[in-house]
Parts: C-alpha cells; sequence; structure tokens
C-alpha cells in the first residue's frame, strides 16, 4: 500500500488485517498515537486522513490507501 504520513510517501506490504495505529507506531515509528481504552472511546488514537478525524485503533491500514495522514508529531516546528 501507498499513503502520505506527515507530509511523507510510505509504501509498505501490510497484512490485510493491520491496524492503522499499529502501522503508525510499529512500523513507521511515530509513538504520538496512542493505543488507548481498547474501546475507541477515548480518542488517544485519532489521526486525520484527507484532514478529517478518524479512530485509528479502528480502521485498517489498507482502508488509507492513497490517503493524506496527520499525526500529532506532524505539528513539531523547529524541534518543538
Amino acid at each position: 500500500m501507498s499513503v502520505v504520513v506527515n507530509g511523507r510517501v510510505e509504501r509498505r506490504d501490510v497484512e490485510p488485517r493491520l491496524l492503522l495505529v499499529h502501522l503508525l507506531r510499529d512500523e513507521l515509528g511515530l509513538t504520538g498515537t496512542h493505543w488507548g481504552c481498547d474501546t475507541s472511546n477515548c480518542g488517544a488514537c485519532v489521526v486525520l486522513k484527507d484532514g478529517r478525524p478518524i479512530k485509528s485503533c479502528t480502521t485498517l491500514a489498507v482502508m488509507c490507501e492513497g490517503a493524506e495522514i496527520r499525526t500529532v508529531e506532524s505539528l513539531e516546528v523547529n524541534g518543538q
């Protein structure tokens, strides 16, 4: 699959059942997105997909093919 994460094109072979939160944290090392409550209620996993908020703990990574994903790491400016 191919996805743009924080402005960078990422191409990965992923399992069809891989959740977006695991792609971000485990494959891409973007640990600002958290797996929080196991019920999708807390919002710790929210990222922007094409500018709209989604819960990455209930979204399959393959559902984001061709999308632009922004995580909390994209808010960093000059190391801050």
